[in-house]
């Protein structure tokens, strides 16, 4: 159902400014459901007040119910595309344009687990957002220009889209109980340029978001991953080298996209487990 078959102008126009903000889609229901729910009245609001838009109100109260089971991952790639990818730059492109087809067939294999893609690059000339936040069947299946110079701002790449995940994450009001997050970092090279965050800052971020049950893998080549992977406080097994060829990056991918989906399945499996529970007592106190 599409954002302007539940608002009328006045919040349609106001809705779409909110998604040119977010960088979602308008169409998009689960920030369409968060929406229309911020605009119901507080018990503190008065009758003089502008009044709510009540159809609207109760489309996403019903909405809001029925995704209370759904489940979500939010994949994230982070990929150097500094001056020393150049050498891989059409292999790399290649590469992870299959990984987004790969998320695409998985949204297939397991269709009651909706699945978001984000991509980031650092490089040239600093920090970018190639893919901005939306589900995989929604991505336009072009992938970005990828043309590798410049130096290495990982930490700011890591950071801005921890950062903006977040803000998504708190406007979309889920359980955390019901979605991963799956942070996917590949570069060929330490950190030298970032401007926002420092070593400390990044490293402490992530110890505390895989507290809270996130995922992060660092993929790196052509360095000390091991250093580069202590500072970020990645988890040991999951941390890996590769070979700077097409061949090394695609077992990379290859490697790295298996043992996610046996995790997404197993989360999968949770869920269904918990729903099934939910379903039996409240069948018991009916």
């Amino acid at each position: 159902m599409r954002a302007h078959t539940r608002l009328g102008p006045d919040l349609t126009k106001a809705w779409h400014g909110l998604c040119k903000e977010w960088s979602i889609a308008a169409d998009d229901e689960l920030p369409l459901t968060a929406y229309l729910l911020s605009l119901q009245p507080t018990k503190s609001q008065t009758m003089n007040q502008t009044p709510f838009n009540a159809a609207a109100s109760n489309a996403a109260a019903s909405n809001a119910a029925a995704s209370a089971d759904a489940s979500y991952v939010f994949n994230v790639l982070i990929l150097d595309e500094s001056g020393s990818m150049g050498s891989i730059a059409s292999a790399a492109k290649e590469v992870f344009e299959g990984y987004l087809h790969r998320l695409i067939q998985e949204q297939q294999d397991i269709p009651d687990l909706t699945q978001y893609i984000n991509m980031w690059t650092f490089g040239k000339p600093y920090v970018n957002e190639n893919i901005p936040l939306v589900k995989i069947n929604a991505w336009d299946k072009v992938f970005p220009e990828y043309s590798p110079s410049g130096n290495t701002p990982m930490f700011d790449a890591i950071g801005m889209s921890i950062h903006k995940l977040k803000e998504s994450l708190r406007i979309l009001d889920l359980q955390k109980e019901q979605y991963q997050v799956k942070v996917f970092i590949v570069s060929d090279g330490m950190e030298n340029a970032s401007k926002e965050y420092s070593a400390s800052q990044i490293g402490a971020l992530i110890r505390g978001l895989i507290a809270e049950g996130w995922g992060f893998d660092y993929y790196g080549t052509d360095h000390d991953i091991t250093s580069m992977a202590d500072t970020l406080n990645i988890e040991s097994h999951r941390r890996v080298m590769f070979q700077k060829s097409k061949a090394g990056m695609e077992n990379a991918r290859d490697q790295y996209m298996y043992a996610r989906v046996q995790e997404k399945m197993d989360f999968m499996e949770s869920r269904r487990r918990e729903s099934s529970k939910k379903l039996d007592n409240d069948e018991r106190k009916a």
